[in-house]
């Protein structure tokens, strides 16, 4: 979704914050703010992913008709190229510090396109982040280039029809429409969610026997 200058300023009013404040966390100056603000400038899509997954860490939802409202409950849609994009950010942002991701028939080949370069940069930052548990279960060798900071493991054939599923943190993340190349993701946090997950997926990784020789990062 697309968001307009005063949706912005009237995101931070709803914070408290100063342009200085949003400007900082998101990695931009104070005059860019000002500029996207007052709709003096068009912002690239970057530019506004950054100011987007600020405003969603700190709980802002936007709305359509230039409407916002603080989240009351965190379950969430991504949807597209830059909803897919602000959803690896959050899987950052909730890892950076080390944490665990499983994934469960939900290869990141698969829904990550290795040429673009944001796919590539997200790798590198994920490989450089210290405690991180990461382990894949896929279907056959979905995974050519395996990633370093993962550890892989086949899931048996009779399993290639269950729903898949990714983890990171208390987020569960189930994928809604993979059609026409369309991604579309749905995130539920709940630590009662993730921690039935955590067990179900140990019960599977336990079961199964091939694991995967780790190459690299990209």
């Amino acid at each position: 979704m697309d968001i307009t200058g005063r949706q912005i300023r009237a995101a931070r009013g709803l914070l408290g914050w100063k342009m200085e404040d949003l400007a900082d966390k998101a990695g931009l100056t104070r005059i860019t703010i000002r500029q996207i603000e007052n709709e003096i400038v068009q912002p690239q899509e970057k530019t506004l992913a950054k100011i987007y997954a600020v405003f969603d860490k700190f709980g802002v939802e936007f709305l359509p008709d230039e409407g916002m409202r603080i989240r009351k409950q965190d379950t969430r849609i991504y949807s597209g190229k830059a909803g897919y994009r602000q959803f690896l950010d959050h899987v950052y942002e909730t890892l950076k510090g080390g944490g665990h991701i499983r994934q469960f028939n939900f290869s990141d080949m698969r829904y990550l396109p290795n040429e673009e370069t944001f796919v590539a940069n997200h790798f590198l930052r994920m490989g450089s982040i210290k405690g991180l548990d990461s382990k894949v279960l896929e279907i056959g060798d979905e995974t050519k280039h395996p990633l370093a900071y993962c550890s892989y493991r086949k899931n048996d054939k009779k399993f290639k029809d269950m729903a898949p599923w990714y983890l990171y943190g208390d987020y569960l993340v189930l994928s809604l429409n993979e059609s026409g190349g369309k991604r579309e993701f749905i995130t539920i946090r709940s630590k009662l969610l993730a921690e039935r997950y955590l067990k179900e997926f140990d019960i599977f990784w336990n079961m199964a026997t091939s694991e995967k020789k780790k190459k690299g990062t990209k």
